[in-house]
């Protein structure tokens, strides 16, 4: 695929009664493509990522198609920042049957990429499969949501009583908010690297948001598919790095080792948020694609006129 030219495309597709953005990545002229779906993390909008890593992926023979979640960034969708981890898996599903109806796709080759957070999103899609995935990629995957809390806090006590202090906002209507992460104050997520790295995407992407609504906390906080990795029986990538401040690698590789397909784990000498940075993010993007297309098979079809 080396001179490919990659074409960029921004589109919109439905979801439930709203809409979600999103943009797709392909090499021009080619049909047959083998498509890949990718969700961000934690809070997280494509237009942080996804030019560094579509167009890399595009260039190895992949249809790619990245998108916001409804409720954020240019998705539709309310209350704004509602981060409910069900309608993410849901929102991929629609991204997985529009990538699917797409001319230049083999539809029976579609697979499943995640980081952080949504590495845990692809762990659910692989042990509850539709749309023809065959096969997934989880970056620095949180798959336990509370055991990330306890790491982070020390204890849920301080979740428990955002929660507890909150929740009733959004039951009026009204939802209330806690910052993702804060240099004053209590955030979500509390490392130093999480917090350097989203203040600085705070700064250079209009469309995130630092904060989610107090009445997503249950739901994350419920939201663990490390407990499905006995269901996985599809082949799963898992990228791990050594030196991550933010979720448990060791709990991430005892996931991985319950997981009955067969598993591709590689660990990087990086820490989570290193990964989003070049040169390891193209590195990572062309070993991934690769990887999918050995396990999914090359393009099917041949050039467009």
């Amino acid at each position: 695929m080396a001179g490919k030219s990659i074409v960029r495309e921004e589109v919109v597709f439905p979801c439930g009664q709203d809409e979600c953005h999103g943009i797709i990545y392909r090499p021009a002229g080619m049909t047959g493509l083998p498509g890949l779906v990718m969700g961000m993390g934690f809070g997280m909008v494509k237009d942080a990522h996804a030019d560094t890593y579509g167009p890399v992926l595009a260039g190895e023979g992949l249809a790619v198609l990245a998108f916001d979640y409804r409720r954020f960034g240019r998705s539709g969708g309310t209350p704004r920042q509602a981060l409910y981890p069900e309608d993410q898996v849901a929102d991929y599903r629609c991204a997985l049957a529009y990538l699917q109806s797409q001319p230049y796709v083999d539809g029976d080759k579609m697979c499943v990429w995640g980081t952080s957070y949504s590495g845990g999103h692809v762990l659910t899609l692989l042990a509850f499969p539709t749309h023809n995935v065959r096969c997934g990629v989880a970056q620095v995957p949180s798959f336990y949501s509370y055991k990330s809390a306890l790491k982070l806090l020390g204890s849920l006590e301080p979740v428990l009583s955002a929660i507890s202090g909150g929740i009733s906002g959004a039951c009026r209507g009204s939802p209330e908010y806690v910052p993702i992460v804060s240099r004053e104050g209590q955030g979500l997520l509390t490392s130093d690297e999480a917090v350097d790295y989203y203040l600085r995407v705070a700064e250079a992407v209009p469309s995130f948001e630092n904060r989610v609504t107090v009445d997503s906390l249950p739901r994350i906080l419920a939201y663990n598919p490390g407990y499905y990795a006995e269901l996985v029986a599809k082949p799963l990538m898992v990228v791990l790095a050594l030196r991550d401040r933010t979720v448990p690698v060791e709990d991430a590789r005892m996931v991985a080792s319950r997981v009955k397909g067969p598993v591709e784990l590689v660990e990087v000498d990086s820490g989570h948020f290193d990964i989003y940075e070049e040169p390891l993010a193209s590195e990572l993007a062309r070993r991934e694609a690769r990887w999918i297309l050995e396990t999914l098979g090359s393009p099917s079809g041949g050039s467009q006129g």
